[in-house]
């Protein structure tokens, strides 16, 4: 099997360099995104210039026109968007843009409560395949210190289900969620995704990268052949 991996919420040059060194497939720039891992659009075009990988271009809940001008701005091999953004918002960008564009579900994380059932999931991604989607990724939405948090919580989602949905839909799936170097392959093998995408699993600390973690976790996934 063939997995890429997308190692996301970069901060710095030295992080993007590593992750590209160590043979990541995508880095992942956060655009005004209010996390420790977010960067400002002046910074993420800064990153992006000459990045040595290709870029994802990660936003939430932007308008169409300001993702359109981070695309614009970025020449991301993808937009990423990873809130509520409507059907009609994707398709709005897909007439503008070169990038793909990643939409994404975020699914209760493994020990947050029951998830959705395949049909209800199978729903939400039919409006969104049908305007333009090109990959759709699956993230954990946690409760952590009583606020809803939506991916970087190092929790996973249901990796049975994520493989189901794999099975049940057109578009290609990004598996993201308490992706680490521990579990990469495991995960990498049950669900057989199009790519991983990994954040917290590979850091020293919030918005900075541990070499050791991204080779270990590259040298695991790729040991998968």
């Amino acid at each position: 099997m063939s997995c890429k991996i997308k190692i996301c919420g970069l901060t710095n040059q030295g992080d993007i360099e590593l992750i590209a060194q160590a043979g990541a497939d995508f880095g992942g720039l956060l655009v005004n995104i209010d996390s420790p891992r977010g960067v400002s659009f002046e910074d993420a075009q800064r990153l992006s210039a000459d990045a040595p990988l290709p870029i994802v271009a990660v936003t939430m809940n932007e308008e169409a026109a300001f993702i359109i001008e981070v695309a614009g701005a970025l020449h991301p091999a993808a937009l990423q968007l990873h809130g509520a953004e409507t059907p009609q918002t994707v398709a709005q960008i897909k007439q503008s843009v070169d990038a793909e564009i990643w939409k994404v579900l975020h699914l209760p994380a493994r020990d947050g409560g029951a998830a959705p059932g395949l049909d209800e999931v199978l729903e939400r991604i039919a409006p969104y395949q049908q305007a333009g989607a090109d990959r759709i990724l699956i993230d954990a939405k946690a409760v952590v210190a009583g606020k809803t948090q939506l991916g970087g919580t190092g929790k996973t989602v249901d990796w049975n289900a994520a493989r189901t949905l794999r099975d049940a839909i057109e578009l290609p799936l990004i598996l993201a969620g308490g992706v680490n170097a521990e579990n990469a392959a495991d995960a990498a093998l049950l669900v057989q995704p199009y790519a991983i995408d990994v954040s917290s699993g590979v850091e020293k600390e919030k918005g900075k990268k541990d070499p050791d973690k991204v080779k270990a976790l590259i040298k695991a996934v790729r040991a998968l052949g």
